[in-house]
């Protein structure tokens, strides 16, 4: 295989074996695919209109004046050449220089070589002017609209349910957030600039129709081909786009996977084999991103020679042919050596806006999805007034089903949760202790039956209204990459360096966050990778506290424990009894015996209910289990 058809085959044109492909492989799907690329452009146009209209209005006006200018700017070329005597018709100027000497008179400029030279220099100097305020508005656009972008995904995440969320990849929402939206920008401000070009395009088109209309509709019907020719490489390169979007996110993936699992990776030695599927598929995105390089380096080659030789073709036949005088043919020949370099911008900014189009098919698609899934509101008038959670905490007839299982993670739930007591579920793995915990929370909203919070629904209540009364600690603390109090801060903003003190007090750990080399202020390393556990578990729960919740959960808060840390956590627990209600997911030890009650849970449903004494053995049974 030569040279030319290895190129052809790594940008799709030609097959293995080096035939080109037939035009039939591809006809039944280029009238689906270009419709596909219109509604995308008409929908990020849409998109870029509503965020700005303002903006996009200037935007559009400041490329009228634009294109006016650049009008006006070839026709002085013609009274420049008239005055410095190289028309070489003096007394016959013709048709359009006369027309331009009619405008000048019209609005009082001599067509002195002063007056002509001052014109011209007027011009230019409004047209560099539009030009810079343009481009500054046009780049605040870009990135105002990459900002709002993210920002619209930002707020569909925060606003969508936890149920929806848990269906969806991390990494996949991280790809989005970084590469698509990012990509989305681009495609944008490409979308600008071929405005931008297009306007200038046609404003050199309708010159050149009023200097010669044979040559300017000429002009047309050469480039005609020349734009049906680039037609398979603008869909391959839409083609590239969409397989550089499932790259990328597949990329993103397996490195979330490889930094979240590294420990692990190290510990038993494999970490070969998590870096040859990242290289392999990095490798894929990068071939692919090299071979659109290639096909936008082909067709602007090909374009620039297509382009060389039909200029050469229309001065051939504007002098043999058509007989134009100097000035014209002088004022043609500027204008298609601007023009000619615009068109092939316009093609190549094309090609590049159709590649990045697949990214605002998967921004659309996330933001879609997730505002599809918004928690739902509950209207002010009918909002009940938030229990103070004096009494109980009463699961009625309580199930649960998660989208796509076979079986309900909960069924028929049924139980007391009394107020300012310790309430502790457990149960084995599987059990729906966490689904319950999450529906408490107003994560999740039941299949069938409801919680009831002082005899409320908690339906009735407002989701927003009831989370800001309570609190809850996972098994596995997340802490942020910074100090302790910004940790502790971003869970009550208002919160004073007294408040923190105190909170941490009762948590069991003022005295070794005193001890840090900084206190408060000591970052704690990545995930809180600084302390050890029992040490983010305090943090964590000292945060919780802040909040002042009437509602505590905690999950699992001493299973990964030792019995140093787990007395520390205990005697906290200890301190909050009767302050607040507290809702605790345990396994086994101690933390069972300081419940006021329990909830023994089994495949979702429940095994029994009350104190330690009394379900003892079903905890013991439990741990036996193989």
């Amino acid at each position: 295989m030569n040279d030319s058809q290895n190129l052809m085959q790594r940008i799709g044109l030609c097959s293995s074996s080096g035939e080109i492909a037939p035009a039939s492989a591809v006809a039944g799907q280029q009238g689906s695919v270009a419709r596909r690329r219109v509604r995308e452009a008409w929908a990020l146009t849409r998109d870029m209109a509503s965020s700005a209209p303002g903006r996009c209005a200037l935007a559009v006006l400041l490329l009228l004046v634009g294109g006016v200018t650049e009008a006006f700017g070839l026709l002085m070329i013609l009274p420049l050449l008239q005055v410095a005597g190289l028309t070489g018709q003096a007394d016959e100027p013709g048709y359009l220089a006369e027309t331009v000497a009619g405008i000048a008179a019209g609005v009082g400029v001599p067509l002195g070589l002063p007056g002509v030279l001052g014109a011209f220099l007027a011009l230019a100097a409004v047209r560099a002017a539009v030009t810079w305020r343009r481009n500054v508005l046009v780049t605040r656009l870009h990135v105002e609209f990459i900002n709002r972008t993210r920002g619209d995904i930002y707020a569909a995440l925060a606003g969508a349910s936890w149920g929806h969320l848990l269906g969806l990849r991390r990494s996949d929402i991280q790809h989005v957030l970084v590469s698509e939206v990012n990509r989305i920008g681009t495609a944008a401000f490409l979308l600008v600039q071929l405005m931008v070009g297009a306007t200038l395009a046609t404003i050199q088109f309708a010159v050149a129709l009023a200097v010669s209309t044979t040559i300017a509709v000429g002009a047309v019907f050469v480039g005609i081909p020349l734009v049906l020719a680039a037609r398979p490489l603008v869909r391959r390169s839409h083609l590239l786009g969409e397989q550089l979007t499932g790259s990328g996110r597949v990329l993103r993936g397996l490195v979330t996977d490889f930094l979240d699992g590294m420990k692990l990776a190290k510990s038993h030695n494999v970490e070969e084999a998590h870096l040859w599927r990242i290289k392999q598929v990095a490798a894929t995105a990068c071939e692919r991103q090299i071979a659109f390089v290639e096909l936008s380096a082909a067709t602007q080659a090909g374009l620039h020679m297509a382009a060389a030789v039909a200029l050469a073709g229309l001065v051939w036949y504007a002098v043999a042919r058509a007989g134009l005088a100097l000035p014209e043919l002088t004022v043609l020949a500027v204008i298609f050596a601007r023009a000619t370099p615009t068109v092939l911008k316009l093609l190549q900014m094309w090609q590049q806006l159709v590649n990045a189009l697949p990214a605002c098919a998967s921004v659309t698609a996330l933001r879609e999805s997730l505002r599809s899934a918004e928690e739902p509101v509950v209207s002010p008038s009918h909002v009940e007034a938030m229990p103070v959670l004096q009494k109980e905490i009463e699961v009625r007839d309580l199930s649960f089903v998660y989208p796509g299982a076979a079986a309900p993670a909960l069924y028929g739930i049924n139980c007391r949760i009394p107020a300012n007591g310790v309430f502790v579920v457990t149960g084995p793995s599987g059990a729906g202790k966490s689904t319950l915990v999450d529906l408490l929370l107003g994560l999740l909203t039941p299949s069938r039956g409801g919680i009831l919070v002082d005899g409320v629904p908690l339906r009735d209540v407002g989701l927003g209204q009831w989370r800001r009364s309570v609190a809850y600690v996972a098994q596995e603390p997340f802490l942020l990459h910074d100090s302790v109090r910004a940790n502790l801060s971003r869970l009550c903003a208002e919160a004073t360096e007294r408040d923190m003190w105190r909170a941490l007090r009762l948590a069991s750990a003022a005295t070794f966050v005193a001890a840090l080399p900084r206190g408060l202020d000591t970052v704690v390393g990545d995930r809180g990778g600084h302390l050890s556990g029992g040490e983010r578990q305090r943090i964590a729960l000292a945060g919780a506290l802040l909040r002042e919740p009437r509602l505590l959960v905690l999950d699992e808060p001493v299973s990964h424990l030792d019995p140093y840390n787990e007395a520390l956590v205990l005697k906290a627990l200890q301190r909050l009894r009767g302050r607040m209600t507290i809702i605790a997911i345990a396994h086994g030890g101690a933390l069972l015996q300081q419940a006021d009650q329990m909830l023994a849970l089994r495949t979702g449903r429940v095994e029994a209910t009350g104190a330690w004494p009394e379900l003892a053995r079903f905890v013991s049974a439990d741990a036996d289990a193989p």
